[in-house]
């Protein structure tokens, strides 16, 4: 554009100047001319023509030849600019990735960068000339498409994103992205197209592989969702069987609780009768009348270890947690145990200013009867069993020392389980049934408390619990 422009002002000058010239010339000789001559000398008149044609003149011609100078200068430094810009884009083009091509009107290859030798495998000098469908694998198909391809850009200036298959110079398929802009000429003139392929093949196979992992997932969540759904089943099964059992369990601790406690206790009222009431009784007599008393307390304690064992586990347990003092628990079951075991000596602590417990009075005396019902068990008539008692800022200890033979080292973590003997042996002539032991640890730990067994240094066990200080 540049260059027009130029052209039409040195035209423009070409004529223009000598026309300016002869005409400033002949008004001048017309007019000022004369009138110079008639008026002045002639050395004036010849010296006004000199200044005229001999300075002015060529002032002028020298001005016109340094416009002319100029506008060359600029038009050097535009197409300097030019060329600079058209290396910038070549190089680009070169550089690109993507194949670049020019199509001529025909629509046969004039140009071709490095891009398109890379993906086609071409070398330029052997496709240019040659028309784009050979890049699509020629035959009708690619006519049909190429000529798709030249109405869509006449119609709207360009094609975007158009996906197809290609051909390399090895037949394999190339699967590229298309885009197609018209080159610019007179308005209703077709100069061409440019056109840029990209090479999507890696692309179409990871979303190949995109898609084919997603139908694996769908495949994979439904049979989860069909394995899912079966476990539901069977979670649904399952918890109609516990229901069952929750209502047999229910059903079982009523039973015990009234049609095998109260005959129990009737049992019991009939034995303490015959002992207080029968006279003089032989030995035999007094034996049995002794077996039926134990075996009755023996009934007693499973019954009641039965009973907090179910209210436990179903969460019927109620604790009433208060302020209570220690001391009087203790004798309260240090007594109960020696109307049962006259023959057994307890060691109690003297009566020191404990601070008060946090716990519930019942409860903690049922856990505190257990233990020392569980060190009678295991030792011998003639020991002593002991109760101790200590307490810090928090928290108040109570143990049950016995001289029996103490636990195995490996059982005692495991003594509090449910249904667990350290000895299933004894179970018996212990009265156990690995349940004192569990009902004692549930309750301590409802109350905020701990509770362990271990080996006294000089033989025996010691069964120890925590209950926390109440808050003044």
């Amino acid at each position: 554009m540049l260059s027009a422009r130029l052209s039409d002002r040195i035209r423009l000058l070409r004529w223009a100047l000598p026309l300016t010239l002869g005409a400033i010339s002949t008004l001048f000789q017309l007019g000022p001319a004369r009138w110079v001559h008639d008026a002045f000398s002639h050395s004036l008149h010849y010296g006004v023509e000199i200044l005229l044609y001999g300075f002015i003149g060529p002032l002028a011609v020298y001005s016109a030849v340094g416009q002319v100078g100029r506008w060359l200068a600029e038009k050097e430094q535009a197409e300097h600019r030019a060329r600079a810009h058209e290396r910038r884009l070549v190089s680009i083009t070169e550089a690109s990735a993507d194949a670049i091509l020019g199509l001529d009107a025909a629509g046969r290859i004039n140009s071709w960068n490095r891009g398109a030798e890379l993906i086609f495998g071409y070398q330029a000098g052997e496709i240019q000339s040659q028309p784009l469908t050979q890049l699509f694998g020629g035959g009708e198909a690619a006519e049909v498409e190429y000529h798709w391809l030249v109405e869509r850009v006449q119609r709207e200036g360009f094609v975007r994103g158009h996906e197809t298959t290609g051909r390399d110079a090895d037949g394999r398929q190339v699967a590229v992205e298309l885009t197609a802009t018209q080159l610019a000429g007179e308005p209703g003139q077709w100069l061409g197209m440019s056109v840029i392929l990209r090479d999507v093949t890696e692309r179409q196979r990871r979303d190949q592989e995109i898609r084919r992992l997603n139908a694996s997932l769908n495949e994979q969540v439904a049979e989860r969702t069909g394995e899912l759904a079966e476990k539901v089943e069977q979670l649904a099964r399952a918890n109609a069987d516990l229901q069952k059992l929750d209502r047999m369990r229910s059903e079982f601790v009523s039973l015990v609780s009234h049609q095998i406690r109260a005959p129990l206790t009737n049992m019991r009222g009939a034995v303490e009768h015959i002992g207080a009431n029968c006279g003089a009784m032989n030995a035999t007599c007094v034996r049995m009348l002794l077996i039926l008393n134990q075996q009755t307390d023996r009934l007693d304690r499973l019954v009641r270890d039965v009973l907090n064992a179910a209210r436990i586990e179903s969460g019927e347990l109620v604790l009433q947690p208060e302020p209570v003092s220690v001391m009087p628990i203790v004798q309260q079951a240090v007594e109960h145990m020696r109307a049962r075991a006259a023959q057994r000596r307890f060691c109690l602590p003297p009566k020191p200013g404990l601070p008060f417990a946090l716990a519930d009075r019942d409860r903690t005396a049922e856990v505190l009867a257990n233990l020392l019902d569980n060190a009678d068990k295991y030792s011998p008539p003639e020991k002593e069993i002991t109760v101790e008692l200590r307490a810090d800022e928090t928290e108040i200890t109570l143990a049950v020392r016995d001289d029996g033979p103490g636990v195995p080292p490996a059982e005692l973590e495991r003594i509090f389980d449910k249904f667990y003997r350290a000895d299933s042996s004894d179970s018996q002539a212990a009265y156990g049934y690995g349940l004192g032991l569990y009902v004692c640890r549930r309750i301590v730990e409802a109350q905020g408390g701990r509770i362990w067994a271990e080996n006294a240094p000089g033989g025996g066990a010691v069964f120890s619990f925590t209950l926390p200080v109440a808050q003044r």
